[in-house]
């Protein structure tokens, strides 16, 4: 216990001791966090923007003209059982028409004497379900029963956005894993300028005696704070940015940037992480 608390005590001085080496490295790993932060609120409100187009999808399901208001009402029940569908809207041949009005301008009634449209339901899927492969199992599910005529839905407006989807979280990993590993990198280095400050000091550790975790210790711990005080700084950044978009901006872009409190310890435990894993990167050449 007692070696512990002097290696962690040597860890804070060496923080202390480090000054301007100590500062870059900070300002490194924040300029690296605030890189991976923003990447990644980037792409989560992509892929929301992606997911709320793909909430308006609807499926329009329609009646035999000569189905009875009964068989209407039990396929109504049917419908509103269904677990893999959220909302129900029945249209009657009137608000249909009525519709058709306010879309075309004219009434259905004086150009064709009666009403043609027949009823009708729209039904939303959750959002589990708002996929090609599950779509097409609903949609033959319901062509199967006796008052359907016909169900139609946009599958091209799947297929695209399906394709689309894909393409960005492949893009997303691709650049999130390419900023992380560039966020490694600049740590690393960053803090092996630190201890290579202080190299003189580990080649008279070595000469003592004493072993290589009992060195690298004090240096893991102090990149580890490093690290810690970067993704503070990071997150205060970060902060005043969005404060700044959402006050003063927010109208002129029409965009507005939410992020939890669990986005900041997010961002706190990837600097340390950032910080313990570049300083055991980089105390590994002097050991």
């Amino acid at each position: 216990m007692t070696i512990l608390w002097f290696l962690f005590k040597e860890g804070f001085k060496g923080l202390l001791r480090s000054k301007y080496s100590g500062a870059f490295s900070i300002i490194i790993i924040a300029i690296s966090i605030i890189m991976v932060g923003f990447g990644y609120i980037i792409a989560r409100d992509t892929l929301f923007m992606v997911e709320n187009i793909r909430s308006q999808f609807d499926v329009d399901i329609f009646i035999l003209t000569t189905a009875g208001s009964d068989d209407i009402a039990v396929f109504d029940k049917k419908l509103r059982r269904m677990n893999e569908i959220d909302r129900v809207i029945y249209i009657s041949p009137e608000i249909a028409a009525e519709k058709f009005k306010k879309e075309f301008g004219e009434d259905i009634l004086d150009i064709l004497d009666y009403n043609p449209l027949p009823p009708s339901f729209t039904i939303s899927l959750k959002p589990i379900y708002r996929n090609l492969m599950s779509v097409e199992a609903i949609a033959n599910i319901l062509q199967r029963d006796s008052v359907v005529d016909e169900v139609k839905y946009r599958k091209n407006f799947l297929i695209i956005l399906e394709k689309y989807q894909r393409i960005i979280l492949v893009c997303v990993l691709i650049v999130f894993a390419f900023l992380t590993l560039i966020s490694i990198i600049l740590t690393s280095n960053s803090i092996k300028m630190t201890i290579f400050a202080r190299r003189d000091i580990i080649l008279t550790m070595k000469l003592i005696g004493a072993t290589n975790r009992f060195v690298k210790t004090p240096f893991v711990i102090e990149g580890t704070l490093e690290g810690g005080l970067g993704a503070l700084l990071a997150g205060l950044i970060i902060y005043g940015i969005i404060y700044v978009q959402n006050t003063y901006l927010q109208s002129f872009f029409n965009y507005t940037l939410i992020v939890s409190y669990q986005y900041y310890i997010g961002l706190l435990l990837l600097g340390s992480f950032l910080g313990w894993i570049g300083s055991r990167q980089a105390i590994r050449r002097f050991l």
